[in-house]
């Protein structure tokens, strides 16, 4: 069995070397290494440049070179680090000071499909990593429609993890030359945001994150967001510089219509051309269990405002002069804004009165009705708001500790 140092530079050399025909003579190269080999099909217009150089590094992996784990007695070093990668796959590694990998393990059943087959505990940090990341390409977690990850590391016992998360973020950046990469250092994290995490299912990385997002806008809640990909999150965030999260390159929006075909959807409903608006707005965000544009724009004296289903442009809502939201050519359900205020009006507040204001839409019996959420000094007020009258159906009002 070759070691470990051996076998680092064998990766290394097959990441750096490596073109989009790179991948017949890796697997060549393999008929030395003794173990699993898996035979991947080389990928058509694939624009991540760097998934022939993952890939390769990935069939050295399976050939054999994590068995060199099983035979070192594993690794009973102290914790160090926790170190998660987030994609829609969480894998969470515990590495010891010298950055060997004392356990990985997976929050998801995703994740679990990343791990399967791969013996990771005592190998080195770099080579677990990029592992991983081949991996991930592999099973087709990572691709040029849905290019974003999510690295997070926490220090242990006041371990400084900052130059841990660096050489992290460095490395990942490099093997994924055009994805998007969201770096964080969560050694922060309280009890609250563990327990969050683990009450859901995901990674103390990605649960914080959701939180920042929240933060930066109240329309959404932790609950709708948990279930959405790094990419999508990414998207949602749409390039502001959240809190303690370093972000490099751009999320992809190619599952999606883009913005030109958002709008002249919503032109077309209105009857009107691009010539005739101004002030034309789009965004991308999630509303309804859904990614949409919201497109606005303003022809005379009128604005409009739409949106528009991101997957294949059908026209989710129109919100008329009124503040409601109108769908199939009826009124069904009113407009967030609305029932925000009428939530603030009888708790006799207004809004930068206020923190921590989501709304959000539900079901009641058929009908529709908003519960609008906010925190004033120390009490926690809950709305229930008719969605088509903007009438408050109920309230709580309690006090916060």
């Amino acid at each position: 069995m070759k070691d470990n140092s051996n076998i680092e530079s064998k990766l290394r050399s097959a990441v750096s070397n490596a073109v989009p025909d790179v991948l017949d003579s890796v697997m060549d190269a393999c008929d030395h290494e003794k173990g699993k080999v898996i035979y991947m099909e080389k990928k058509k217009n694939n624009t991540i440049r760097s998934l022939a150089a993952i890939a390769a590094v990935f069939v050295l992996v399976i050939a054999g070179i994590f068995l060199a784990g099983r035979f070192q007695g594993g690794n009973t070093s102290a914790l160090a680090a926790v170190v998660s990668l987030d994609v829609n796959p969480g894998i969470e590694l515990n590495v010891d000071k010298n950055e060997k990998v004392i356990s990985v393990s997976a929050v998801n059943d995703d994740g679990r499909e990343v791990l399967s087959g791969m013996e990771l505990d005592g190998t080195s940090f770099d080579v677990a990593v990029n592992a991983i990341i081949g991996s991930m390409l592999q099973h087709g977690y990572l691709d040029d429609t849905a290019n974003s990850i999510l690295l997070s590391v926490s220090g242990v016992d006041g371990y400084d993890a900052t130059k841990l998360q660096a050489k992290l973020t460095d490395n990942v950046s490099q093997l994924l030359k055009d994805c998007s990469v969201l770096s964080q250092n969560v050694s922060d994290a309280d009890s609250k945001l563990v327990d969050k995490a683990n009450k859901y299912g995901i990674t103390v990385g990605k649960a914080r994150l959701i939180e920042e997002i929240i933060s930066s806008n109240s329309r959404h809640n932790f609950e709708e967001l948990v279930g959405l990909t790094i990419n999508e999150l990414n998207l949602i965030a749409d390039g502001q510089q959240l809190p303690g999260i370093s972000t490099q390159g751009q999320a992809s929006d190619k599952s999606y219509i883009g913005n030109d075909a958002a709008l002249s959807a919503a032109l077309t409903h209105a009857g009107l051309s691009s010539n005739d608006v101004r002030e034309v707005e789009v965004d991308l965000d999630y509303e309804y269990g859904m990614m949409v544009y919201e497109v606005e724009f303003e022809c005379g004296s009128v604005e409009y405002e739409y949106g528009i289903a991101a997957t294949d442009g059908s026209v989710i809502w129109v919100e008329d002069d009124e503040g409601y939201r109108v769908r199939s050519g009826r009124p069904d359900y009113m407009y967030a804004n609305t029932a925000k205020r009428a939530a603030l009006s009888h708790a006799g507040l207004t809004e930068d009165q206020v923190s921590l204001l989501r709304t959000e839409l539900d079901h009641d019996d058929g009908i529709h009705v908003y519960e609008v959420k906010f925190k004033y000094g120390d009490y926690e007020y809950e709305y229930k708001v008719d969605g088509g009258s903007g009438t408050v159906i109920d309230f709580e009002k309690e006090l916060h500790h």
